[in-house]
C-alpha cells in the first residue's frame, strides 16, 4: 500500500525565456499538472500551454520535467527543457480559428528552444487535511 502521505500532490510553476530565432524570442509562464510525488521516488510532470505573444504570434508547447531533484528544506524543483513549436516567420491574419500549417506552401518557419528549473512544490495540502 502506498503512504500519500509522504508522497503529496503538488504542482511547480516554470518561468523562462525562449532562445532568440528571428529577431525576437517569447516568454513562458506556466504550472505543471499536479501530480503525487516526493523529492526521492522519480516522479515527474507534465505541462502544456502557450508562449507570451511577441512578433505578433504566439507558440504552443508542451512536455514533462525531470525527475525531482532535492531541495535542503526538504522539498524539490524539476528540470525542465524543450522545443516550442513552430511558427510562420510572417505571421499571417487569421479573423476565426487557428492556423492550419501548410508545408507545402514553402513558407519559412522558426521555432525557439528553451530550460530551466521549475520552484518548489506548491499546492500541498495541509497537515491536518
Amino acid at each position: 500500500m502506498i503512504d500519500w502521505s509522504k508522497c503529496p500532490s503538488h504542482s511547480h510553476y516554470f518561468h523562462a525565456q525562449t532562445t532568440e530565432s528571428v529577431n525576437h524570442s517569447h516568454i513562458i509562464d506556466v504550472f505543471t499538472f499536479n501530480v503525487n510525488g516526493s523529492n526521492d521516488d522519480k516522479h515527474f510532470h507534465h505541462y502544456t500551454g502557450i508562449t507570451r505573444m511577441a512578433n505578433n504570434h504566439y507558440h504552443r508547447f508542451y512536455g514533462k520535467t525531470g525527475p525531482p531533484i532535492p531541495l535542503d528544506n526538504g522539498g524539490h524543483y524539476h528540470k525542465v527543457s524543450g522545443r516550442v513549436y513552430f511558427n510562420y516567420n510572417e505571421p499571417i491574419v487569421v479573423k476565426y480559428g487557428g492556423v492550419v500549417y501548410d508545408w507545402d506552401l514553402g513558407r519559412d518557419v522558426h521555432d525557439h528552444k528553451y530550460e530551466g528549473k521549475t520552484s518548489d512544490g506548491i499546492g500541498y495540502f495541509p497537515d491536518d487535511w
